[in-house]
C-alpha cells in the first residue's frame, strides 16, 4: 500500500511500531483509514513532545522566594464616572468593529452526564436558553448598545473554537439555530488539534485495531489553531484588534465586557485577564502571581508544590486572583504567540482511564489511569506579555461555572441556575422592582448588564417570569 512502508519505518524509528500489531487483520478499508490518520499525525512532532514533558520539572518548579501577588485593579474600587469612562471606550471599539469574541467550546458535557458540547447544555432556567444562546444574545445586545452610543452599527466577531468531538454538531445546531439572528457572515467555527494519547510509558494508545486514541490539545491550543486556520489573517482583514477569549461553561460570562475592554485599552495592555478574590486555596481555581517579576498562572493543581502560596493574611489568602479563563488579547500579541513561541508553550498532563485494545487484542478498560494527555493551556502566555493586566471582578455578577453533575451540588447546573436568578433579581430591585420568592429571568436581549431596566420600577413579581424582548416574546 503505498506510503505504507515510510510510515512503518518512521514509527519504528520513533520506537512506536507497536501500534501495527495488527495490521494484518484489517481489511483494504481499513488499513486505508489507519494510514490516513498516521499520515496526518505528526508522529515525530508528538514524540518530541512526550521527551519535553518528562523534562517539565526543569522549567516547572516555582521558587517561593520570588513569588509574589500579582498586581490587580479591582472594579467596585472604581469610581462610577471612572466605569462609565472605561465602558465608553468599550462601546467605541465595538462600533468600529475592532472587537473579536472567541469561545472555547472544545469540551463536550461528559462530566455533566451529556454526550453533547456543554455549548448546547441549559441549565434549567425558566426561558429553556443553552449557553451558546445567552451568550449569542449577549454579542446583540452589547452591538445594540454601541450603536446607540456612536450611532455607528456596532459589530463583535463571534469565533467557536471546536474539537473534533464538538465541531460538527456544534456547526449543526448554530445553523439550525439561525446563529440566534446574529449576521452570519460574522460567525465563524474553526477547530484545535488534536494530539495522541500516551500510556504511562509513552507509547501511542490503540483505541481500536485501526486507530490511535487522540485528544484535543488543551484550551492553550487555540494559538496553534488560530494560525492554522488562518483566523489572525482574516482578523487583520477585517480590521479586527482585540479579542476576548473565554470559556463556553460559564453562564454570567459578560461576553465583550466593553468596560474590561476599555480599561485594557486605555492601558495599552497586550495581554489581560479576569480574577476573582479567591478564598479557599482548595477551590479549583488557578492562581496569578508574579514569579521572578513574570506573570503567570500557577494551575490549581500544581499548587501544593509551593506551600506559600497558601498563606493568609488578616483579610485572606496572600495570592488571592483566582484565574476564571476571561483573556483579552491585542492581535498583535496573538500573531507574536503563534508565529515564534507556540511551540515553547509548557506542556502539562491529565491522567484519564480510556478504554484501549488489550495485550490479546480486545477491549479493555482499566480501573486506574491508564492513559496521558499532554495540554497547552490558555494563560500560559502571560510572560511574554509585555503589559500585562489582571482586572478583578465580582464573582456572584461574572462567573458561574458548569463543571460538574448535579450530583456535586456546585458548579453544576443548579447552581449557575440559582447564580443567574440571582444576578437578576438584583438588577429588577436595584430598579425599584420587587420580587421575593420568586423566579425572575431577564433575557440578553433586553439588558447586557442591568441597565435598561427603568420600567421595571414599582413592579411587583408574584409568579415566575422571562423578562423578553418584543423581537423574542412569541418563541418562548
Amino acid at each position: 500500500m503505498d506510503g505504507f512502508e515510510e510510515i512503518k519505518k518512521l514509527l519504528e524509528d520513533c520506537n512506536q511500531s507497536h501500534i501495527l500489531k495488527y495490521w494484518d487483520e484489517l481489511s483494504v478499508e481499513q488499513q486505508k483509514e489507519f494510514l490516513k490518520q498516521l499520515n496526518n499525525l505528526d508522529i515525530k512532532g508528538a514524540c518530541e513532545m512526550w521527551e519535553r514533558l518528562q523534562e517539565r520539572d526543569k522549567y516547572d518548579k516555582i521558587d517561593e522566594n520570588d513569588v509574589i501577588p500579582v498586581e490587580t485593579e479591582v472594579e467596585r474600587n472604581c469610581s462610577h464616572d471612572v466605569i462609565i469612562a472605561y465602558r465608553n471606550i468599550g462601546l467605541e471599539e465595538i462600533s468600529k468593529g475592532t472587537v473579536a469574541v472567541i469561545v472555547l467550546a472544545g469540551g463536550q458535557g461528559t462530566r455533566l452526564g451529556m454526550s453533547y458540547p456543554k455549548g448546547m447544555c441549559s441549565t434549567g432556567i425558566p426561558s429553556g436558553k443553552t449557553l451558546f444562546q445567552l451568550q449569542a444574545e449577549r454579542i446583540k445586545r452589547l452591538q445594540e448598545l454601541a450603536k446607540e452610543k456612536s450611532g455607528t452599527e456596532g459589530i463583535i466577531h463571534w469565533y467557536i473554537m471546536t474539537s473534533e468531538a464538538t465541531d460538527i454538531i456544534t456547526d449543526k445546531f448554530i445553523q439550525q439555530s439561525q446563529y440566534f439572528n446574529l449576521n452570519k457572515n460574522n460567525v465563524r467555527l474553526f477547530k484545535q488539534s488534536q494530539v495522541p494519547c500516551f500510556d504511562l510509558e509513552g507509547k501511542f494508545i490503540l483505541e481500536e485495531k485501526d486507530g490511535i486514541a487522540m485528544a484535543p490539545d488543551g484550551n492553550g491550543g487555540i494559538y496553534k489553531a488560530l494560525k492554522q486556520n488562518g483566523i489572525l489573517d482574516e482578523m487583520d482583514k477585517k480590521g479586527i484588534k482585540y479579542v476576548f477569549v473565554h470559556s463556553v461553561d460559564n453562564i454570567l460570562i459578560k461576553v465583550a465586557d466593553p468596560v474590561f475592554i476599555g480599561k485594557a485599552v486605555k492601558d495599552k495592555a497586550d495581554c489581560a485577564l479576569k480574577v476573582i478574590k479567591k478564598t479557599d486555596p482548595k477551590e479549583p481555581l488557578g492562581v496569578v502571581i508574579r514569579s521572578n517579576g513574570t506573570p503567570k498562572v500557577v494551575e490549581y493543581s500544581e499548587i501544593l508544590q509551593a506551600g506559600k502560596l497558601e498563606q493568609a493574611s488578616g483579610d485572606g489568602l496572600v495570592f488571592n486572583s483566582g484565574n476564571i479563563c476571561i483573556h483579552l488579547f491585542t492581535v498583535t500579541f496573538l500573531k507574536t504567540i503563534s508565529n515564534e513561541y507556540e511551540q515553547d508553550l509548557k506542556l502539562h498532563e491529565a491522567k484519564k482511564i480510556i478504554t484501549q485494545i488489550g495485550p490479546e487484542g480486545d477491549k479493555i478498560r482499566p480501573t486506574q489511569p491508564n492513559c496521558i494527555k499532554i495540554e497547552k493551556f490558555i494563560f500560559d502566555v502571560l510572560p511574554y506579555s509585555k503589559n500585562f493586566m489582571a482586572w478583578q471582578v465580582e464573582r456572584s455578577e461574572e462567573f458561574s461555572p458548569v463543571k460538574n453533575s448535579d450530583l456535586c451540588k456546585k458548579d453544576c447546573f443548579t447552581s449557575a441556575k440559582a447564580d443567574l436568578l440571582m444576578l437578576h433579581k438584583k438588577w429588577v430591585e436595584n430598579n425599584g422592582g420587587i420580587c421575593k420568592g420568586v423566579e425572575i429571568e431577564i433575557s440578553p436581549l433586553v439588558s447586557y448588564g442591568g441597565e435598561g431596566l427603568d420600567f421595571i420600577k414599582g413592579k411587583e413579581f408574584k409568579e415566575t417570569e422571562i423578562i423578553l424582548a418584543k423581537s423574542e416574546q412569541t418563541q418562548i
